[in-house]
């Protein structure tokens, strides 16, 4: 009886999933419903789907119990959205709520604090907590983070009877932009897209030095780019690619590491990006195409300084590339790969010539159901498959974001986010480096067990004002904020992807956590080269893009040999040191810096070049002299 009640739950829980997903691609193609609607339909059928997916840990003994607790809270959760999406005109212009409502918006609160504990994590919930308590009890605050406090009543209209809470820009994007996105990038996945990728992947850079692990990282990127998920790509392509490295002799630690900064490069990487791509355009007054577009160098060295590290680190330990007759074929590779290939290439095409992005990810998607039609890669049951995922990993996106739109209204309300930045500005000064520097350890920190998107939502709205009025770009101050929040996917103390690579690999979390900073280091320089140098996110004329693409690619190779000691032999510290000073140099926004910077570097590389050779001389000589006193 038990195991039907169980089956009956997990059909309902399909059925939900793929309601939502194929409504969603009705409004993709035939236009959205109107604000409130959409987005308390998009949130509700989330929240049903992630409630009886994520029970309480007594589910299996009180079964009964937890069924009754999920069936009662998804009532009352679909109460207060449908209240809401008939009533919101109305609760918005007035500032008195009756009884019934307030209960409705204090159940909806209490159910998305339950419902974040339960997906994301307490750590959350908690923040939101605190936050709420800070509005009520304002008053009590002492100096300047005191206020006048503000009742239940207030709290609700604030965060729940409105546009400016719980169903605000981030649950607008998500029910509309980004699940059209993620069904696409389900569709392709469950087509077969990881297997064809991860074979392009190794046909390309299987057969290099350290081929295991350059074909992670090709292959974590061309899944980053539809998934937009790093615990998507470190599931997918690390499941294959960790063992892979493993064998090839390479620790698990230092395995799980590159997974895992291969596999974080999935928020950066358009067009998807974790769903920040959607705010931030939203947020910074811009075409989604010219965010994906900003984004795009970025996250081509974000895998070009991770390559470099694993060349150096495999010529330093000594690692080959894969055995030429377990290296798949890149053209029939290739050929099985178009079938992906041509819908992903119509999006960028589409978004190019500037069509919104929810109209080109749909015909996108219409030609890759087209497709599949001649080369048979999505039946029926492929297609159930895809519509359940996608909805399904809405919860990642959906839920963090409901409880970041509670964070964006209470700042909103008490003027807060004014009072912190008085705190970077006394602590920063007028410098511009010391207050990206503050604000990078605040997003650093603030993203530790939290979504990207979530710690970006809350640092974006109070921080790039700050970084606009001291001349910094607008999309770069958004760039920056957002870098630093997905840093802590793999930044310890809790680096979720990380650990997660770690599970797979059978290492120790916090050791492979460190691992992947080294390996990652390339990351933390990558924001501070953007802000002084805008060209990097396409902002300047082609000569100056070119140039600081040249430069770029120039710094990250010295930073690389600096933090993996070693240049075609093994580099001590003082001249490891010595390429860091040179990398830094050239990252240097004045030409005469980076000109030194240059010159500094060719020394230390002709240097190193002629040293690597000397060895090979001299043990020549000394073999032929022995062959010599042999023969006499």
């Amino acid at each position: 009886m038990e195991g039907q009640k169980k089956n009956a739950i997990d059909h309902f829980v399909m059925v939900c999933a793929v309601i939502l997903s194929v409504v969603s691609l009705y409004t993709a193609f035939f236009g959205t419903f109107p604000t409130m609607i959409q987005r308390t339909f998009h949130l509700t059928m989330v929240f049903i789907i992630a409630l009886f997916m994520h029970r309480y840990p007594f589910a299996q003994r009180f079964p009964k119990i937890d069924l009754s607790v999920n069936m009662a809270l998804a009532g009352l959760f679909v109460a207060a959205n449908l209240y809401l999406a008939l009533n919101w005109q109305a609760l918005y212009v007035s500032p008195f709520l009756t009884n019934t409502e307030i209960f409705l918006g204090v159940a909806a609160i209490l159910i998305i604090l339950e419902l974040t504990r339960r997906t994301v994590g307490i750590f959350l919930s908690m923040i939101v907590l605190i936050f709420v308590g800070y509005a009520y009890f304002g008053a009590y605050f002492p100096g300047f983070l005191a206020h006048r406090g503000y009742g239940i009543e207030r709290i609700v209209v604030q965060v729940f009877a409105g546009t400016e809470g719980i169903y605000g820009i981030p649950i607008g994007v998500s029910a509309t932009l980004v699940i059209v996105f993620v069904v696409f990038g389900a569709f392709i996945e469950k087509g077969g897209a990881s297997d064809v990728f991860l074979n392009i992947a190794t046909a390309l850079a299987g057969g290099r030095r350290g081929g295991p692990a350059k074909a992670s990282i090709f292959s974590s990127g061309f899944m980053g780019m539809l998934s937009g998920s790093s615990a998507a790509n470190v599931a997918t392509t690390g499941s294959v690619t960790i063992p892979m490295m493993k064998k090839a002799g390479m620790e698990g630690y230092v395995a799980g590491a590159i997974e895992a900064v291969a596999s974080s490069g999935g928020f950066k990487t358009p067009p998807i990006m974790g769903a920040v791509a959607f705010i931030m355009a939203q947020m910074a007054g811009m075409s989604y195409w010219d965010v994906a577009l900003a984004a795009t160098l970025p996250a081509f060295f974000h895998y070009f300084g991770l390559y470099l590290m694993v060349d150096l680190y495999a010529g330093y330990k000594g690692f080959k590339g894969i055995e030429k007759q377990h290296i798949p074929a890149l053209i029939p590779a290739f050929k099985k790969g178009i079938v992906f290939m041509i819908p992903v290439v119509m999006l960028v095409v589409l978004m190019a010539m500037r069509y919104s992005a929810m109209y080109a990810c749909a015909y996108s998607l219409l030609s890759l159901w087209i497709i599949s039609i001649f080369t048979r890669s999505l039946n029926f049951s492929k297609i159930i498959d895809a519509l359940y995922d996608g909805a399904v990993r809405m919860i990642w996106i959906t839920v963090p974001c409901a409880a970041a739109g509670i964070i964006l209204g209470i700042l909103t309300m008490t003027g807060v986010g004014m009072k912190l930045n008085e705190i970077i500005v006394y602590l920063a000064g007028q410098s511009l480096f010391l207050t990206l520097f503050w604000i990078m350890v605040i997003s650093i920190i603030l993203g530790m067990g939290l979504p990207p998107v979530v710690s970006y939502l809350v640092l974006a709205a109070l921080e790039v004002p700050v970084l606009v009025q001291m001349g910094v770009t607008p999309i770069a101050a958004h760039m920056f904020i957002f870098y630093f929040c997905a840093l802590s996917l793999i930044t310890p103390p809790i680096c979720t992807t990380a650990f997660t690579a770690a599970a797979i690999a059978g290492s120790p979390p916090m050791k492979t956590g460190l691992e992947a900073v080294r390996f990652g280091i390339v990351l933390y320089t990558l924001p501070y080269l953007f802000v002084y140098n805008p060209a990097l996110l396409l902002h300047g004329s082609l000569l100056q893009i070119i140039f600081v693409f040249i430069i770029a690619a120039i710094g990250i190779f010295a930073l690389a040999i600096a933090a993996q000691g070693y240049f075609r032999r093994r580099v001590g510290w003082i001249v490891r040191i010595f390429f860091l000073a040179s990398s830094i140099l050239v990252f240097a926004p004045d030409l005469k810096v980076t000109a030194a910077g240059l010159v500094l570097l060719i020394v230390l590389l002709v240097f190193e070049i002629r040293a690597s050779t000397k060895p090979a001389l001299h043990s020549t000589a000394e073999a032929e002299k022995i062959n010599n006193g042999k023969v006499t």
